[in-house]
């Protein structure tokens, strides 16, 4: 056991982007962990990620897959662009950390979630906002009982302008919903513990359309689950003059109680008949600029499952059926009508 415990975990990532730095960062400052090579199709960005956090700079997956030192994958490239480098890594049998979404389109999840299983590696997709303290704060007391059952949930989640027209060369091939909505979709199916068993959603295309870019600017999702509902919203048109790149607000109703949580600004409150309590209010403060916080915490359980040979701490079917629900939602928003799931 002590030999198993002083073990490092060979790890690489593919994708040197805005979450790829969020990856690379937290391999290079786990002590069980070596960052072994970085893979970008533009060598020189990850020429750059290998001078900031160590490892060999590769342009091609294949370079990746063909290592056998290395054990674990992190999967950052674009939204759109998962599948391919998860078919050829699950092949060559390196566990996968796959960023959300797990895909942009059913077909490609299922692929996805097909390979690693005839592979029998550990595949995840990085929700890290289960790991939100203040999303913890609501779940632990739905765990105990202190609020009841959930009922109805309102969550938004919207970026400024500028992350779709000046951040994101590909956002033409994403949207508000594929960026965004993962993470509301995967909290409420985790909050009320079960996938919905109908989806109905609306989509506007107008400013981003405008500006050349042919995906949505604002989503809204009504998921029905057998004991309540959510209501989730999600734009890419802030206006640049908003004080935060990010507007993430959650309000769950529960049977004794409600939690409102400001995520932008970090903070929880929640209320019942006798009680007003903050439980998270100043939340995480970087301690520099490579410093991530809880948006680390499930790459370190990533690394602990690879080690263990534990279950993936998130199943990559919840992966699955997020993009399934995701894209239920725009096949309502083009028909006008609900779709129900299952069906």
């Amino acid at each position: 056991m002590a030999l198993m415990s002083e073990k490092k975990v060979n790890v690489a990532v593919v994708g040197c982007g805005l979450f790829g730095e969020v990856h690379a960062a937290t391999y290079a400052h786990l002590p069980d962990v070596n960052l072994v090579a970085v893979c970008d199709i533009d060598l020189a960005r990850a020429q750059a990620f290998a001078e900031r956090f160590g490892g060999l700079a590769v342009e091609r997956v294949e370079q990746i897959a063909d290592n056998d030192d290395i054990e674990a994958v992190s999967i950052v490239t674009p939204d759109p662009e998962h599948r391919a480098p998860c078919e050829v890594l699950a092949a060559a049998g390196k566990h996968l950390l796959i960023e959300k979404p797990l895909a942009t389109t059913v077909v490609d999840a299922e692929a996805i979630a097909l390979a690693a299983d005839q592979a029998g590696v550990i595949a995840m997709v990085d929700f890290h906002n289960r790991y939100h303290p203040a999303v913890l704060a609501a779940r632990t007391r739905l765990d105990r009982g202190d609020m009841g059952k959930p009922q109805s949930m309102y969550a938004r989640l919207s970026d400024r302008i500028e992350v779709a027209t000046e951040w994101l060369s590909w956002a033409g091939r994403s949207g508000p919903e594929w960026f965004l909505a993962p993470h509301m979709v995967d909290l409420a199916c985790w909050l009320f513990g079960s996938a919905p068993r109908r989806v109905f959603a609306d989509a506007r295309k107008d400013v981003l359309a405008a500006r050349g870019l042919d995906c949505n600017d604002t989503i809204q999702m009504h998921l029905s689950f057998e004991e309540g509902f959510a209501t989730l919203e999600s734009s890419w048109i802030l206006p640049n003059a908003w004080p935060s790149v990010a507007d993430f607000y959650i309000s769950l109703q529960a049977t004794e109680a409600r939690a409102d949580l400001d995520m932008s600004r970090q903070g929880a409150t929640v209320v019942d008949d006798g009680r007003y309590d903050r439980p998270f209010l100043l939340g995480h403060t970087p301690a520099g600029p490579e410093d991530f916080g809880f948006m680390s915490w499930p790459i370190r359980d990533f690394v602990q499952a690879v080690r263990s040979g534990d279950p993936s701490p998130i199943p990559l079917d919840d992966g699955l059926e997020n993009v399934r629900i995701i894209a239920a939602a725009l096949e309502s928003a083009h028909t006008g009508q609900a779709v129900e799931m299952g069906v």
